[in-house]
């Protein structure tokens, strides 16, 4: 467990020196560079003696799953570093759970005021987060031999819609390719719509990752700029999108998009909030262009996870912000960079709700089977949605509870918070001021809500469990 967890923080330290350079073209504040060589110096320090002191051989599941929480719990703490200086230590780490676990909640009041080069780790630390799980995970458990699929297979599903390469490997490669393409063709449409090189970079990090950091206070709409307020509607809804399926359109291969039933479900709650967001906005303005635009802009920051916005989501009424708790929930496809439960998962649910009511009226002897594209799913993998989508519930509800005891906040803030957090999200009730008055509790407990949410739960309520523990020692 510690050989792989080592090898990821040389990797990560080695991350880490890039703003570095960053800093140094920019002839950026001294400060800033130590924040940054103390944080790579740590984390190759670190992630070399880790592998000193390891055992070789293959990880069991436990080991797999330990390796998978430790090595994202130290990212977390170590990516950190280059923010003290300009925040407290408990807001940095905020700051960097947020950004390497792309929820994009921010404790920056005004982004524009840090060094490019801190600004530059805030949305790299995103994009390396956005795939950069999967990643990680296939490194920790691709040789634990059978063990590897299935724990590949219940981290994300990125290959439930088909493999794209006979190996793991080298279908995290492909889906590598696929977002590397998705960066510089927003990168390029930001460039197109004049925005400068260096904001078009970090706003491509953190729009294909559905993270949602911007280099502006009011993010997209200090750009003022309908026609790249469109084209980032676009680019969200794609980081949505399962990656899998993605490949195989860029690669001409249509039918299997069209096919998904999950692709056609996460569209149809897209346009659903949007047309309900406009509605109310067009009532309230009685101007449909700006409404339509507005509408779809945060009904894809929501869908999709990514958390940018072009107005305050308090000026939507209580009913609306229920429906925008829900889709935050959901978020968008497996496979995916968004957060949330997963589209299809929600399906897979709302499936076996289908065949518990079909059963009444079926003999004992018919086949009842919980069906998604054709195809029967297996009872582990319903079992394990099941479980999935009652630990979020937990998860929530008691992040929910706590945060209420501990601040003076409306329930709706303090869930919205919480849903936020569990589902990778940007969007929540509390305004600027409110967020950064949070107690170091609440901001430490929604930093490992966040954490638990990227990793998709399971492995960071098993940590929980005293026999893994015990298996592990």
């Amino acid at each position: 467990m510690l050989r792989f967890v080592g090898s990821f923080l040389q990797v990560f330290g080695a991350l880490v020196l890039l703003p570095l350079l960053v800093n140094i073209y920019y002839q950026g504040p001294e400060v800033a560079a130590i924040g940054f060589l103390t944080s790579a110096g740590t984390a190759l320090i670190m992630g070399t003696a880790l592998k000193l002191y390891s055992d070789a051989g293959s990880p069991s599941v436990s080991e797999a799953m330990l390796a998978t929480v430790l090595g994202w719990f130290l990212a977390t703490i170590i990516g950190a570093m280059p923010f003290i200086p300009y925040m407290t230590v408990i807001d940095a780490i905020f700051e960097s759970s947020a950004g390497i676990t792309t929820t994009g909640i921010s404790m920056v009041a005004e982004p524009s005021k840090l060094p490019q080069s801190v600004l530059f780790w805030r949305s790299f630390m995103q994009w390396i987060g956005g795939l950069g799980i999967l990643t990680f995970f296939i490194a920790v458990v691709r040789e634990s031999g059978g063990a590897s699929r299935r724990l590949f297979s219940a981290e994300a599903h990125k290959t439930d819609s088909g493999s794209i390469r006979p190996s793991l490997t080298k279908s995290v490669a492909a889906l590598w390719k696929v977002y590397g393409f998705m960066t510089a063709l927003i990168i390029g449409t930001f460039i197109a719509f004049r925005v400068s090189v260096f904001e078009s970079l970090l706003h491509g990090f953190s729009t294909i990752s559905t993270g949602g950091f911007s280099t502006e206070g009011a993010s997209i709409a200090a750009y003022n700029s309908p026609g790249l307020e469109a084209f980032t509607v676009l680019f969200m809804f794609i980081g949505g999108v399962n990656f899998v399926l993605l490949h195989k359109f860029f690669r001409s291969e249509f039918s299997p998009l069209w096919k998904s039933s999950e692709f056609r479900l996460y569209t149809k709650i897209f346009l659903a909030v949007a047309a309900v967001m406009s509605l109310e906005l067009w009532m309230k303005t009685s101007n449909i262009g700006h409404s339509v635009l507005d509408g779809a802009f945060q009904a894809a920051a929501v869908v999709s996870s990514t958390g940018y916005s072009t107005m305050s989501f308090m000026a939507f009424s209580s009913a609306i912000q229920l429906v925008i708790v829900a889709a935050m929930f959901v978020g968008g496809s497996l496979g995916s960079t968004a957060g949330g439960v997963k589209v299809f998962r929600l399906k897979t649910l709302f499936e076996l709700l289908k065949t518990r009511l079909r059963a009444y009226n079926l003999p004992q002897t018919a086949i009842n089977e919980v069906k998604i594209d054709g195809e029967i799913l297996e009872s582990s993998t319903v079992r394990t949605i099941s479980v999935l989508f009652f630990s979020w519930i937990a998860v929530v509800f008691v992040s929910t509870l706590l945060t209420l005891v501990a601040e003076d906040v409306s329930l709706m803030a303090a869930m919205s918070g919480s849903v936020s957090a569990a589902s990778n999200m940007g969007p929540l009730f509390l305004e600027g001021e409110q967020l950064r008055a949070l107690t170091p509790f609440t901001k430490i407990l929604w930093s490992v809500v966040m954490l638990a949410g990227r990793l998709e739960m399971l492995p960071m309520l098993a940590i929980f469990n005293s026999k893994l523990l015990k298996d592990s020692k």
